[in-house]
């Protein structure tokens, strides 16, 4: 069977991704049918085929893409053949003998605890202070994703027990304990809410309609204005969380459980690179010549 009918069986099985996922899929294995044109998908899954393809990957003006952006584009390819394998489509997942790139590890970035006093001065001269400030504590607080924060309902609030359901990515459900003051933020917020629009969203317009992600990306870009910081995106704020939970001594495993990672690995891999001032006070604190004092005469 021709490759083309084999990836839209394999976008067909990804019905119950996230539609941002599915399209993110198609778009990468569009490329590869494109590169390979539309041949038989054992002619397709060969090691030098894939190779050949991830080594011309460019952009339209010719321009190489970052080594994140080609790591993407691998694991896409991974994934589908290894559907393939399973489908008896093909014996092997060409990617086994193919080199995944090496992408340069980097620090998430974060806020400091003088930038977070920042924005939440800055939400707070707001044209909408209440509901903004609900968002940015949920936010800080908790390291909600954005869709997340766009998706929780009424019924998954719990003030009382300080706890939300959140519904994240595969539609997995967990619960994510809150501190006093943001549960206090939302009291505050939700005791303003309109209580006639039909919409069980928490966080709506001020029309009352449900608050999306280009109104989140706009109010973002304004706090970011207001509060002078030099970068903040929504993500910043997970990352912000996620590096100073563990900055507290805060349990990964928890902390996993909280961002809602399927496997710990992954919180592991971005969160656990501590900053210098970390390392340094954690050198003077254990290595072996800390404690011992400085002889002048030596």
């Amino acid at each position: 069977m021709l490759l083309s009918r084999w990836i839209q069986s394999y976008l067909d099985d990804c019905y119950a991704l996230a539609e941002r996922t599915r399209r993110l899929y198609q778009y990468h294995l569009d490329k590869f049918l494109h590169h390979v044109e539309d041949t038989a998908i054992e002619e397709a899954a060969q090691p030098a085929v894939v190779r050949e393809f991830l080594a011309n990957l460019r952009r339209q003006d010719g321009r190489t893409y970052s080594p994140h952006y080609v790591d993407q584009v691998y694991r896409t390819l991974n994934t589908f053949f290894e559907w393939c394998v399973r489908e008896d489509a093909i014996d092997l997942n060409p990617l086994r003998r193919v080199r995944r790139p090496r992408v340069p590890q980097t620090k998430s970035p974060r806020l400091t605890i003088e930038e977070v006093d920042r924005l939440l001065e800055a939400v707070k001269r707001g044209p909408n202070p209440a509901r903004d400030l609900a968002m940015i504590c949920l936010a800080v607080d908790s390291g909600l994703r954005r869709g997340e924060i766009i998706g929780l309902e009424l019924d998954h609030v719990d003030l009382d027990g300080g706890v939300i359901r959140v519904v994240g990515k595969g539609n997995k459900e967990r619960e994510v304990p809150l501190d006093g003051f943001t549960c206090h933020s939302l009291r505050v917020y939700l005791a303003l809410r309109p209580r006639s629009v039909e919409t069980k969203k928490v966080f709506l317009t001020r029309k009352g309609r449900p608050f999306t992600a280009n109104g989140i990306q706009t109010l973002i870009y304004r706090l970011k204005e207001r509060a002078g910081l030099p970068q903040l995106r929504w993500h910043l704020l997970r990352h912000t969380f996620a590096n100073l939970w563990l900055s507290k001594n805060g349990n990964l495993r928890y902390l996993q459980e909280i961002l809602g990672h399927s496997d710990i690995k992954t919180t592991a891999s971005i969160y656990t690179n501590p900053e210098l001032d970390e390392l340094k006070a954690a050198h003077d604190d254990a290595a072996p010549l800390a404690h011992r004092q400085v002889d002048e005469g030596e």
